[in-house]
């Protein structure tokens, strides 16, 4: 009788295959984190160094600890630039010797700012340069260079408050470019709902300063960080002069009109003004196809183009009309004055959230002058809250020749006060 062996669990070959394949699968990824990582120092234990160097590090959580940090690197570099209500503060960052650049409102006029003077305004893009004596003691802020576009990432916004400039984190899924008529190279346009304010500085989690936030149709765009310089300096270097009118209104090309007026691209032209320099020269129906030689795809070309026009330039214009094309000359006029009307000059419907809402202003009036805007929501007007359209019409004719009466407004998430000088 032969003595009895020891129990061996029987270990299956398919077992055996598989620890030595998980073995084998370790020490590749080990040996490929040592070549992606060199710099890192040796961890005792290769397996949780593979993974923690594989693995995407926790940001929000660290973006708490680092907002402290961003904001006293970025501070240096960041000017806050008041203006008389209502319109809006806007940021500002150095450029060089006394001069800064920040964003102002397209439409809105340059305007004096307090401790600074506005030296240059693109109307089109709203980008401004002003001089201040606080640049002096500025810091030029270092510029971020993308590498890879479509990386998540977080960014650090700039907003204004009581106290200055504040900065809160922006989480973008991704960037892609976009070609715009107003920018001489591609923005950035990030997935939509990203909480992107236009005007707002960007700035990434290394203190470097991204880029510029702007709307484009409605949506929030990024202009480079470069590509602000770049526009800043020849801004600086070639202010605009006096803005100038054509005297005309145009529309879009749409495929009927295309087929009717046998034109490839460009504006209708729809009202042509009779003291304006277009009178006698276009007419209604007219296909402007090109402004010196430059073609207009889109209705924004040209609007970027009227809008960067001085007064005395001259246009030239390829224009067809009833399918044959013809040469135009246009010279710019200067805006006539606006005029001064001692009526209120609004058109107000009830606001759902109380008060009475701006749906009308008529220029020149007095509310166009106390820098009402559509959209705006009349909260308060002398001693009465949540006034009605008609309380605020009421309350301004009480008023006589010299009188002011004071009102509140809201724009958005802005608050803000006035007066209506009769």
């Amino acid at each position: 009788m032969q003595p009895a062996r020891p129990y061996r669990p029987k270990v299956s070959r398919e077992t055996r295959l598989l620890l030595t394949a998980a073995a084998v699968a370790i020490a590749v990824l080990w040996l490929l984190a040592r070549v992606r990582f060199q710099g890192l120092p040796d961890a005792p234990n290769p397996i949780p160094a593979v993974f923690s160097q594989l693995a995407s590090p926790p940001r929000y959580d660290d973006l708490a600890g680092q907002l402290a940090q961003i904001q006293s690197r970025v501070q240096p570099s960041l000017l806050v630039l008041d203006a008389p209500v209502p319109a809006p503060r806007s940021v500002a960052i150095k450029l060089r010797d006394d001069f800064v650049v920040s964003h102002l409102a397209p439409a809105a006029p340059a305007g004096p700012r307090k401790d600074a003077t506005v030296m240059a305004h693109d109307s089109a893009s709203g980008l401004a340069i002003a001089s201040s004596m606080a640049a002096a003691s500025m810091s030029l802020p270092l510029p971020w260079t993308p590498r890879r576009l479509p990386q998540p990432r977080y960014f650090f916004a700039t907003r204004t408050n009581a106290a200055g400039v504040s900065l809160y984190p922006v989480f973008v899924g991704s960037l892609t470019t976009i070609e715009t008529p107003l920018w001489a190279e591609p923005l950035w346009t990030a997935p939509t709902g990203t909480p992107l304010v236009p005007g707002s500085w960007l700035f990434t989690t290394d203190a470097e300063l991204a880029g510029l936030v702007v709307a484009l149709d409605g949506e929030a765009m990024i202009v480079p960080i470069a590509l602000v310089l770049a526009e800043a300096e020849r801004l600086l270097s070639a202010p605009p002069g006096a803005g100038g009118i054509v005297g005309v209104e145009v529309q879009a090309l749409t495929p009927p009109i295309a087929a009717l007026t046998k034109a490839s691209g460009g504006v209708v032209v729809t009202a042509v003004d009779a003291a304006g320099p277009g009178e006698g020269q276009l007419r209604v129906g007219d296909v402007i196809e090109s402004v010196g030689g430059v073609p207009l795809p889109t209705l924004r070309h040209w609007r970027v183009r009227v809008a960067r026009l001085s007064a005395g330039e001259t246009l030239g214009l390829r224009v067809r009309r009833g399918g044959e094309l013809q040469e135009v000359a246009l010279v710019a006029a200067a805006p006539s004055p606006t005029p001064v009307s001692p009526l209120l000059g609004l058109a107000l419907r009830a606001s759902p959230r109380g008060g009475a809402e701006v749906v009308r202003v008529d220029r020149g009036s007095v509310a166009d002058r106390a820098g009402l805007a559509v959209g705006d929501v009349i909260t308060l007007i002398a001693n009465v809250q949540a006034p009605s359209p008609a309380a605020v019409v009421r309350a301004f004719n009480l008023t006589t020749e010299g009188q002011r009466v004071l009102i509140a407004v809201t724009r958005g998430d802005a608050h803000f006060v006035a007066a209506l000088a009769r």
